[in-house]
């Protein structure tokens, strides 16, 4: 049996319930294993050289004064009425502003259900990777961000943007940040076997936005 092993650590650190973290390689497993390392050094996402040394700086824990200073010049005030999303760390964080400013809105609530089929395993692999929750819970004026990508409809994942109302069909009309009004049908996200359709979710491509994680 051959296994590819993919992975960051430089990204977050392994998540413990305990004082002793220990990182995957640290354990005995790991060095049974023995595996063969392949480092992956070529950045495909991004060619500005400036913003490259930056990310390189703040995942090495190597951040100098010139890349505080760089950042410091992207920072802008804003007004305390206007809608700005907030990065947090932990999902419980994000999900509590989100609940709450859901509340603080007037209006009829909207719940949308996740639908799926196919192998348990499968679907539950689904879940974890869509960013759309599996209950949907929106009102009109509700800040949310799309979950994926569907460039004919003109979003894509992170598509930030408001539900300014609800078409004939009862889903979401979302006025995105640069005016475009899109409606929000359900998106499908599955693993296939060729032609054959393992398994499958369908659900409506937004998450709500008040706040999310990183």
């Amino acid at each position: 049996l051959q296994v590819i092993f993919v992975g960051d650590f430089f990204q977050l650190p392994p998540v413990s319930r305990g004082e002793n973290v220990r990182f995957a390689f640290d354990s005995d497993a790991w060095k049974a294993a023995n595996p063969v390392v392949c480092y992956l050094s070529e950045q495909h996402r991004q060619e500005d050289a400036a913003f490259l040394d930056l990310l390189n700086a703040v995942r090495r824990g190597e951040v100098e004064d010139v890349h505080y200073e760089s950042l410091r010049s992207r920072m802008k005030r804003v007004s305390e009425k206007k809608k700005v999303t907030r990065l947090h760390t932990h999902n419980a964080e994000a999900d509590r502003i989100n609940d709450e400013s859901l509340a603080e809105v007037d209006g009829k609530t909207h719940v949308f259900q996740m639908t799926t089929k196919g192998s348990r395993t499968l679907v539950d692999a689904l879940k974890q990777n869509a960013l759309s929750p599996e209950t949907l819970v929106l009102k009109e004026g509700a800040t949310v961000m799309f979950t994926r990508n569907n460039f004919d409809m003109g979003y894509v994942n992170g598509t930030l943007g408001e539900v300014v109302g609800f078409a004939n069909s009862g889903y979401p009309i979302v006025k995105t940040k640069r005016g475009d009004r899109i409606e929000a049908v359900p998106g499908e996200w599955s693993i296939a076997d060729g032609s054959k359709i393992l398994a499958q979710i369908k659900q409506v491509p937004l998450r709500l936005a008040w706040a999310i994680t990183v």
